[in-house]
């Protein structure tokens, strides 16, 4: 969750703003967005890590966490925040191919890692697995990013009306809007498995929990397009690149469509037979899974969408629907988990994500139409 909501601030900042400002070319501002977004995180971090060591006796009563894994979870939440946050840094450049290398190579290491502890049965270090890899991708990372900063700010010229406040004030308000508004969206899922947790049985929970490792491989895919397409809208936003905006939402839409289409078709009609992969027991999680394809299906081919909502100047809306889904969802939970067990868990999951992203959808074809005409 500490990492939920820092990434969320900071990694969304980097991404658009770092974008924007190319495209702008103004070199003040970006090289203003490109330190804060390294230095903050770090210090914000550390005052959380702060309070997690002066309380850890109570954290790890509370949560029933090995009190010797203080310092490994300590080292994972500065580690993992900058693997997201130097990852939306990549994309905010340009420099995805080398994003796509590091990543391969650290992901290598991290599958590696875990067979031999899993192969060992050491649990107690399945969390270094991840810290090995979150290690070398932030080095190796940082080592690329500043050996290619010349590079990348090369074209970029000095501006002489430049204002920090302004830029700080516009960061601020893009942050916590994003924050509050995907952690929303992001953490619904989390809930629905707190809510089975506690009003469902254990196995009800690993049942649901299967059809979440489906639905978050599915989901793979909208937040790559999303992280791809956010950083280019808003490049061409900032250099005035209208119709340039609207022909990469056409054929964004348009791909996506056709391979929400397929997945989800597929696994519609294939359900029971994924999810036995899990075990035997678990196919009677396909009528879940069926209830929740169509969130899923209307979240990838809405991706577009929402992302030039947010790669542009109407971020307000795609924060509200992330809101909506949250709000809608804990509601239809509380009325719904009662009744149906475990498919009520699946209806408000479904209903609330279709709430919210209608509400998108509808915002997004006025916005659309609106920009459109002003920049005509």
């Amino acid at each position: 969750m500490v990492t939920l909501f820092v990434t969320n601030f900071f990694g969304s900042t980097a991404n658009k703003f770092l974008a924007e400002y190319r495209g702008r070319k103004d070199l003040e501002a970006f090289q203003f967005v490109f330190l804060f977004s390294l230095i903050t995180p770090f210090v914000f971090l550390t005052c959380i890590n702060a309070i997690i060591l002066w309380k850890w006796d109570f954290l790890s009563h509370q949560f029933s966490i090995n009190a010797t894994l203080l310092f490994p979870i300590i080292a994972y939440i500065y580690l993992r925040s900058f693997y997201i946050i130097i990852r939306r840094i990549f994309y905010g450049v340009d420099l995805v191919k080398y994003y796509a290398i590091i990543e391969i190579f650290a992901d290598l290491v991290f599958f590696i890692s875990l067979f031999i502890v899993s192969k060992l049965h050491l649990s107690y270090y399945l969390i270094h697995c991840y810290l090995s890899a979150y290690t070398i991708f932030t080095i190796i990372g940082f080592f690329h990013l500043f050996k290619k900063y010349t590079h990348i700010t090369h074209d970029l010229e000095s501006e002489q009306s430049f204002h920090y406040k302004t830029i700080l004030s516009k960061i601020s308000h893009y942050g916590f809007l994003t924050m509050i508004g995907t952690s929303a969206s992001t953490g619904t899922g989390y809930l629905s498995m707190i809510f089975t947790g506690y009003y469902l049985s254990s196995s009800d929970a690993g049942l649901y929990s299967s059809v979440l490792s489906i639905i978050s491989i599915l989901m793979f895919l909208p937040r790559l397009t999303s992280q791809v397409l956010l950083p280019e809208f808003s490049k061409l936003y900032g250099a005035g690149k209208s119709t340039s905006i609207l022909q990469t939402l056409k054929i964004a839409f348009g791909l996506l469509l056709i391979i929400a289409i397929a997945v989800n078709g597929i696994l519609f009609i294939f359900a029971e037979n994924i999810l036995m992969l899990f075990g035997p027991t678990f196919s009677s999680g396909s009528l879940i899974l069926r209830i929740i394809l169509p969130s899923v299906f209307l979240r990838m081919i809405s991706v577009p969408l929402i992302t030039f909502l947010s790669g542009t100047k109407y971020v307000l809306h795609p924060n509200i629907g992330g809101v909506i889904i949250f709000i809608t969802s804990v509601a239809c939970w509380f009325f719904l988990v009662p009744i149906y067990g475990l498919l009520g868990i699946a209806l408000g999951y479904s209903i609330g994500i279709a709430t919210g992203l209608i509400y998108l959808m509808i915002m997004g074809g006025f916005k659309l139409r609106a920009f459109h005409l002003e920049y005509e």
